[in-house]
This record gives C-alpha cells, structure tokens and sequence, in this order.
C-alpha cells in the first residue's frame, strides 16, 4: 500500500500573508530543489485574497512506493508528471491529483494494469508547483516565474508528462514543452491556442471551445423557414482569444448558412472610447449603446422575420446586467440568446436572470460517460468535495482526464508487449510514443469519446450544449430553473427550447404585455398575459393590446378568451309576455264581466233556463284554464335556477286542463239536463231535473281529468329543460353564439298530452252530440248552434296550432304566441259565443204577445218537436188545461206569491223561474 507525500499545513490566508516577503523580481531564475513545501491546502490557496502575496512552493509530490526496488520486483513502471499552476485554478490540479490516486491504489496498490498479459502495472508520480498569486503579481513577473520554475522541474525530474495549467496561463507551458521536448497536456479551448506559437508536443485535452455556442446556433436552423430573414446579432469581447474565437465561429457558420442578416459586434473591455477615464467593460452608458446596436428599441415581431438570436460572449457581472436590463427597456424579445456567463458563478448570483438562456462549456454534470474508476463525472466530483471540502467545478473533470489519457497513451502503446518496460520505452522511443497519442481514441471515459485532430487538439465529441430550463418530469407547480444539458444528443436531458417563449407569438386570447417585459428579470420567459375580462384575441400574434367585446358579448366573467361568447337562449321578450298577460287579462274581464252580468240577470228567463249554475262554472273554467298563461310566461337562461321554471311546467297542464275541463264539462252538464227536460216535456212527464241532479257529471268528468294528471306529475313530471341549437361564429365581430332554446318537457310528454286531448274531444263531442239533440228548442234558450261553432273555433285553434308548434319548432316566440292564442282565444271564444247571444235575447226580450212558455220550442213543422196542449180541471175552475212547461219539467217550482196569480191569469209562462 503507498502512501501519498503531501506536507500540507493548514493555516489562516491573512496568517500566511503577513508572513511572506514580496517576490523579488530582479532575481526570477527558481530552482525546483529550493522550493518549500506549501504551508496552505490547495482550497486555501484558491480562496486566497487576490492581494495575497504568496511565494512559490511545492504543493503536490505524490509517490506510487516509497520503494522503487519494491515496485520494480512488482512489475511496475512510473510515469512522472509535472505541472505548474497560479494560486487559483484549485480544480485543474486536483483533478488530476485523483486520477493520480485512483491509479496508483487500483489492484491493491500496485497500479493500472498494463502489458499483453496483463502481469505489468502503471503508476504515477504527481508533482504540482505554485508559481504564486496570478492577480498579485505584474504579469511579466509571474510569466517567468512560471517559465523558470516548470523548466527547471522538468530537468530535474525528466518527466513524461506535464500537466497543463489553467487556460490563462498555459501559454507559458507552450515553449517549455517545445524547448524541453516533454509532451504538455493542456487544459485550453480555443484553437488558436494550438496552432499559434504552438509545437509538436502541444496536445489539447479539452474540446474546442470554439464549438460551445453550435449546438444553440444548430437549433436555430432548425426552428427558421426562411434564413435570409433571421437577424443574427453577436457581441464580444476582443481582448481574449476565449470570447473572440467563441463568438466568431458563430458569425463564420452563420454566414456560411445563409444568414444573410448577421452582424457581430466587438468592443475593448480594457479600452476607453469617449476618454472618460472608465474602462468599457465599466462603462454603463458605452454598454447600453451596445446593447442598443444589438436589439434596438421597440423592435417586435413582425412580417420582416422572427425575432433576433443573439450570441454574447462577455466576463463581468457588470456587463452581463447592464446588457440584459437594456433590452428589457427596449422591449426586446430575442428567439434565442446565449450567454458565457450563464454557465459560470453568475448564475449563483442572479438566478432569476437565467431561465431559457443558452450556454455551452466542456462538460455537464448530466453527462453519463464513464470509465473504471467512476459511474460519470459527476460521482467524481463528489468524491473531490469530499476529498478536499469544496464544490468543484468541471475544470476538475478535465484535469482527471489529461492523466487518464496519460495512462490510456501507455497502456494502448505496450499492450502487444510481454514485458514493458515503460521507463525504458519513454527514454528510448519517446517520438513514437508522442505519436501514438496523435493516434490514440478512446472510447470510455469520463469524458467520453477522445481524439485528437491534425491540430493535436481533442474532437472525440461535441460541448456540452446547455440550457436553463425545468427539468423533465418536474412538477408543472415549479418555477425553478436548472442548467438543463441539451446536446449532445444521446447525452442530453431535454430537447433545446427555440423560439424562446418571448419571442413566440401570444396564443390565442393572450397579449404582449409591457410591464412585464419591463419588470420580469428573465428576458427570454413568457411575456404573454390573459386578455382582461371581456376582451379577446381571437389568433395567437405578438399584439400589445385586446379587442374588447362586441355587441353584448362577454368572457363569462374569464380572462383569456380567444372569442367573446354570447349566450342566445332565445327568451321570450318582454313584450310578447306582455302580449299573452293581455289574452289572458281579456279572458279573465269577460269571464268576470260575464258571471256579473249572470248574477245580475239571475231572474231573467234567458238566464234561468240557460242554467246559472253552469254558467257561472263555464267563467269560472275560462278563468282557470286562462291563468295557465302566467305560469306558461315563466322562463329560465342557461346560467339561471330552473326550479321555479320546472314547477309553472308542472303547473300549466293542471291550470288550462282543470279549465278546459270545467268549461266543457259543464256544457256537457247543462246541455244533459236541458235534453232530459225536453224529453220530459215531450213526453208530458212532470218529472223534477235539478243542476245537482247533473252536477256528478262535472264532478267525474274533474276526477277523471285530475287522476291523469296525478300519475303525470308523480311518474314523469314535466321539468324546464334547454336543448342546444348548436354555435355560429362571427368572425367580423369577434363573438361566438351559442344559441340554445328552453322549454317544458318530459320523458313521455307526447303520451300524457295525447291521454289529455282524447278526453277533452270526447266531451267535447258528446257535447255537441247533446246540442244536436237540442236544436228543437229555441236559440234563445240554448247554445247549440254557438257551442257548435265554439267548438270548431277551438278546433280550428287546435288544427292550426298543432301544426304551427311543429312548424315553429325551436323558436320560442313563434311557440309562445301560439300556445297563448290557443289557451286564450279558445276560452274567450267559448265565453263570447255562450254569453253574447244570451246579452243580446236578454236586452232584446221577447216579441209582442209571446209568452216564455210559447218562445222556448221552435215550430214543430220546422223541427218535428211540439208540446200537447190540452184541458184539466187540476188548477180549479178553469176549462183549459196548462199546458206542460218545461220549467215545470226542470224542476224549477212556481214562487208561492204567484201562484194564485197564475191560475187566476193562466199565465204559466210568464211567471218567475227559480
């Protein structure tokens, strides 16, 4: 087991401070040998004030053995690597320094197997100098103390390999490795880094990062119909080659592609445009022209094309904020934006800025690749945090990989070999060893695919595609972002979002609000609102205001319509119910008018023998059956309580059948007992018929009518119910009707109605049937005729009504009017052709020397109907015999007072019926 020699003291950073000298840089030449061991950890050191003043040291000298002789005799061979690194740049060093232990501890200490049978091992030593405080120091005098110190390691250990520093400061590694001939792997992206002032023993392990912003531009392809259309806007710093060549080959691409319309932008942070004495990346007012130049003000969607993507590759906060607050105030709604920033510490300090922006590095934590020693990555990450207690970032990844592929070189180089003998293979064939690893791909690893092009740079796979986002299958309650990995494609987690909801067109029933593009932080998140309550839009577009509705339209009190709605329920109209309150008002006046005139009249012969009992109950039945239009006249919309509609349904049969019933039942009634007097009479029968005596046929007629209508309401009651008519749409207007229609009805209605009106026909018939019987008798007295013709005009109101109501069919007004004639005039026409001929006999009384007796019975030539006359001594002296009147025969008595007057006079048929 081997035991790693670190000598690492902790102390306090300001502790350290006061007790270092300040470098001396009339004398820069530094010596490995001389070097201390660091009196600070490694995360110490990365935390360090940027003002600290720390000298070169030793931070790392991992040995695989403390015994080469015992690793030898054990079949393994060391490879050494050396590496040079500022204060800072904590994970490119540690990174590599777990590698480092992961091999060297793999089978039981004796390192990663290498060889044709696999008998051989491979350990490493690991040694890391700090070169000093980068941020502390002129940058002359850091670049040769660098310089000397990674030369001078390097001919003192002869290693293999050096480890690349972090990007800033790994052009120092450059001409060392050059000069010393020592293959340096190196933590940069750009290509330039690789093919300026470059060498032969110059290799990249990081991918190009030159390729972060594609996988964001790729889907812009995608998403666009018409390229020459879409803007392409990019800004970027010029004063690294990172920002410069990482927007740049955006602008190349976009030209190459057809996108006619791109324009990148580049400034000097470091410059001074108006002289003011602030530098530009400090500058607020240089950096809101530029953001100006890229999306100017009040730019919205339009027929010109969609909305700008835009590429900026900026460092600070500063620049970040001032850039995106401006295009908030512009009301700048870009398709697509992606931003270095947002994928560095900024986002831990402006999150609300982050959802949907794009960003693009070398790794993500999502990322699946792995290889012997870790699951992915991102288990390696955490296996660092708890190795040094910090949060590392990918950097640390990259670092872990350049010793991996150090191994892979190695080990793909002997695996033909019985017996390698590493050291001696790196002495003696080290050129072909270099080329080797110009050839080597590897396929597993914790970076995933790696190879080198002609550059000596890694292309084993695209960046790491990124995007702010929910993660997949979150709960759609969240509102908290995530750096979502989008491409590669068999590594991604979700499908990249393009157009950005901003600049997507409002849905249908949504409008661009203004005050939220001004005060949302996110420039790229929904800025759509519901149109307010009634107000739509009727198509999704990028409009800054609603229509309001139309015509008496309205939302039903809902934001976001797309299309007012207007609820037709065809109700009756006032003035329609007011029409059928008057039928009914003038049926009610003659039915009352008529029973007064009645009751007034009560002694006139035309009255009694038109029998006053069953003319007050034909007014009392028009009353009944006309009430039945008030509760017709109830009405319920579709958003209104149904239940006092549903009980007037239930009310209306009972109401205009109970009349109806009681209007003809007592014609029926009274034309019975005026048959049976004149069959009486005919027959000389001095028999008493009394309106009790035909009162049970009213009565029965009632009970029969009521049990129907018993069963009707107990089984299947009728209810208010509204049938849908369907929906037009009126596009000019911006409304959408739907029209329903609101009626009375039951499961069976047709079978109650049809039980109901084969009742009343039947009594209606037998009525007529009676009259006929009746026509004898004189008009004067009876109503044959007029009922008969009460009768057709009932049934011409059923014969036309029927049909109408059919016709009308879901027209509620046509209905309404029909009902209401059919109810109202059918109980006026019974009352005016009953009542009118008996005003017009009573005023007109009878003619000159006829007698009520000789006025009842028509001439029996014209009607084979006579009344015998002939003599009695019943009445005293008289001679001539009183002849058989029928109001003798209806049981109706002589008044006492006049009776002797009768007899006296024999003037039987003038005196007064009771």
């Amino acid at each position: 087991m081997w035991w790693p020699r670190i000598n690492l003291v902790l102390l306090a950073v300001g502790a350290f401070s006061s007790n270092l000298d300040q470098a001396d840089a009339s004398n820069p030449t530094i010596q490995y040998e001389s070097l201390p061991t660091c009196n600070l950890t490694t995360k110490q050191l990365g935390e360090a004030d940027p003002s600290a003043i720390i000298e070169p040291c030793i931070l790392y000298d991992v040995f695989p053995s403390n015994n080469i002789t015992e690793a030898q005799h054990n079949h393994s061979s060391v490879i050494t690597v050396v590496g040079v690194f500022p204060s800072g740049c904590l994970e490119n060093r540690d990174g590599a320094f777990i590698a480092v232990e992961k091999l060297n501890r793999d089978n039981h200490g004796k390192g990663a197997k290498i060889g044709y049978n696999g008998d051989h091992y491979l350990q490493f030593r690991l040694v890391v100098a700090i070169s000093g405080n980068y941020q502390q120091l002129p940058p002359e005098v850091y670049a040769r103390t660098h310089g000397d110190l990674l030369e001078s390691m390097v001919v003192s250990l002869k290693p293999q390999y050096i480890l690349g520093s972090c990007s800033y400061v790994a052009k120092y590694d450059k001409k060392i490795a050059g000069k010393r001939q020592t293959i340096v792997l190196s933590q940069v992206g750009p290509d330039i880094f690789y093919t300026q002032d470059s060498n032969d023993y110059v290799f990249g392990v990081h991918i190009r990062s030159e390729t972060y912003g594609l996988p964001a531009f790729q889907a812009l392809k995608f998403s666009v119909e018409d390229r020459t259309k879409q803007k392409i806007r990019i800004l970027h710093r010029d004063r690294s080659e990172f920002f410069n060549s990482t927007c740049q080959e955006i602008y190349k691409h976009a030209l190459q592609d057809g996108f006619t319309d791109s324009v990148a932008i580049s400034y000097n942070p470091e410059g001074d445009h108006d002289d003011n004495g602030v530098q530009n990346q400090q500058d607020v007012a240089f950096l809101r022209a530029l953001a100006d130049d890229v999306c100017p003000p009040n730019q919205t969607n339009s027929d010109d094309g969609p909305q700008v993507a835009i590429w900026v590759c900026v460092q600070t906060d500063l620049e970040t904020n001032t850039i995106l607050d401006r295009w908030k105030e512009n009301g700048c709604q870009p398709s697509s934006l992606w931003l270095t920033t947002a994928a560095w510490a900024y986002t831990d300090r402006f999150p609300e800025n982050m959802p949907h922006i794009q960003t693009g590095g070398q790794w993500h934590k999502a990322m699946i690749y792995s290889d012997e020693y870790f699951a992915s990555g991102q288990a390696m990450l955490k296996y660092l945090a708890a190795r040094f207690n910090y949060p590392p970032h990918y950097g640390a990844v990259g670092a872990y990989h350049a010793i991996y592929l150090m191994y892979k070189n190695t080990a793909s180089f002997v695996k033909t070999k019985d017996f390698p003998n590493v050291n001696d293979i790196y002495q003696t064939q080290y050129e072909e060893v270099r080329r080797h690893l110009l050839g080597l791909s590897v396929r597993h690893s914790l970076y995933g695919l790696s190879s080198f092009d002609e550059n000596q740079r890694n292309i084993g796979r695209g960046s790491a595609g990124m995007q702010w986002g929910i993660p997949f299958g979150s709960s759609t309650n969240t509102t908290e972002m995530e750096l979502l990995l989008v491409s590669p494609v068999d590594q991604a987690e979700v499908a990249v979002l393009v157009p950005a909801p901003t600049a997507l067109d409002c849905p249908a029933g949504h409008y661009v609000n203004q005050s939220v593009i001004a005060n949302e932080r996110s420039i790229l998140t929904d800025k759509c609102s519901p149109c307010p309550v009634d107000s739509y839009r009727r198509v999704g577009m990028s409009s800054y205001e609603c229509q309001p509705c139309k015509d008496g339209s309205g939302t039903d009190a809902f934001m976001g319509a797309a299309i007012c709605h207007q609820v037709e329920d065809n109700l009756i109209p006032r003035g329609l119910l007011a029409f059928g309150y008057c039928i009914m008002l003038l049926s009610l006046c003659c039915s009352l008018g008529f029973a007064v005139w009645t009751v007034i009249h009560r002694h006139d012969a035309v009255v009694k023998i038109g029998q006053i009992e069953f003319l007050l109950l034909i007014c009392l039945g028009s009353m009944i059956s006309s009430s039945s239009i008030i509760p017709l006249s109830f009405q319920a919309g579709t958003n209104d309580n149904t239940s006092a509609a549903s009980a007037a349904c239930v009310t209306i049969p009972w109401l205009f059948s109970t009349g109806w019933i009681t209007q003809y039942a007592s014609l029926f009634a009274k034309s019975y007992r005026m048959f049976q007097m004149v069959q009486n009479s005919t027959a000389m029968r001095r028999t008493s018929v009394t309106a009790w005596d035909v009162a049970y046929v009213v009565l029965g007629c009632l009970v029969i009518n009521w049990a129907v209508l018993t069963a009707w309401t107990v089984v299947d009651p009728l209810a208010w119910v509204r049938y849908d008519l369907g929906t037009t749409v009126d596009e000019e207007a911006g409304f959408l009707t739907t029209e329903s229609v609101g009626g009375c009805s039951s499961d069976n209605v047709g079978a109650w109605i049809g039980s109901l009106l084969s009742f009343h026909l039947t009594i209606m018939i037998a009525s007529n049937i009676l009259l006929w019987q009746l026509r004898g008798v004189r008009d004067r007295y009876q109503e044959s005729k007029y009922i008969t013709l009460a009768s057709l005009f009932a049934c011409e109101f059923l014969l036309l009504g029927v049909p109408i109501l059919i016709a009308v069919g879901d027209s509620s007004k046509a209905r309404h009017i029909a009902l209401v004639c059919i109810i109202g005039l059918t109980d006026l026409g019974v009352l005016l052709f009953v009542f009118v001929p008996k005003i017009r006999y009573q005023q007109k009384g009878l003619p000159d020397g006829m007698t009520v007796g000789t006025s009842i019975m028509k001439s029996s030539a014209n009607h084979g109907v006579s009344v015998r006359r002939g003599s009695s001594h019943m009445y005293g002296e008289s001679t001539t015999r009183r002849p058989v009147g029928l109001t003798e025969e209806m049981g109706l008595e002589l008044d006492p007072a006049l009776q002797e007057e009768g007899e006296q006079n024999h003037n039987y048929d003038e005196l007064d019926l009771r």
